[in-house]
């Protein structure tokens, strides 16, 4: 309800599109973009992280010794975290003209807490915890606002977000299957770390190019 009431005067300031393309020259214009692919991988890789995270990081602690308490605190503690970073990052992203320091920032946090988790005697878990949720909010929040800032009109920006959602949860849902099952063949967590920190590099790179000032 509180929403709403937040929400409905802003219906006064919406621009109408005029503009009526089809959905194929929609979808045309976007395959054929970069820009376009960059944004929906770098929300696929966000969602990855976060899926997998959400999904085993209770029992990787547990499996380190930690007990249930403390293993399903510390998630807590990443939901937590992750809500200040979906609030602040987007706000001092959509400032700037473009966002690559901010990818760039972001995916550092991501690999120190990633090797915190990694090398268990290195630091302790919740600072680890924190920052990983720090993350993790702060690239969803700006996974959304590229779809916002690489586009110029509302109809660019639904186009893209279809593509960005499709694709990039599809990327997502994979993630928390290939995790587990690097754990069933091999007994270790170790390779899913080491994979999530392959695939942080390369939303770096994904992120650079959505971060661009620019527009589909």
């Amino acid at each position: 309800m509180l929403a709403t009431l937040i929400w409905v005067p802003q219906v006064y300031r919406i621009k109408i599109d005029r503009q009526n393309r089809g959905f194929r020259d929609g979808i045309k214009a976007l395959v054929g973009s970069a820009i376009a692919w960059q944004a929906a991988l770098f929300m696929g890789l966000q969602s990855l992280t976060f899926y997998v995270i959400l999904a085993w990081l209770p029992a990787m602690l547990l499996d380190r010794g930690y007990d249930a308490n403390y293993s399903d605190w510390m998630l807590s503690l990443c939901q937590v975290t992750g809500i200040l970073g979906s609030l602040i990052i987007p706000t001092l992203a959509g400032k700037r003209r473009n966002q690559r320091l901010v990818v760039t920032i972001l995916v550092l946090l991501d690999i120190l807490g990633l090797v915190g988790l990694l090398l268990p005697s290195f630091g302790v878990v919740p600072l680890w915890m924190a920052i990983l949720g720090f993350v993790l909010g702060g690239t969803f929040g700006l996974a959304l606002l590229f779809l916002v800032l690489r586009t110029k009109d509302a109809q660019s920006a639904t186009e893209l977000s279809g593509m960005a959602r499709s694709i990039g949860y599809f990327v997502a849902a994979m993630g928390p299957i290939l995790f587990r099952s690097l754990y069933d063949m091999i007994s270790d967590w170790t390779y899913g770390l080491l994979l999530l920190l392959v695939l942080a590099v390369l939303k770096f790179f994904m992120g650079w190019g959505a971060g661009k000032e620019g527009t589909v």
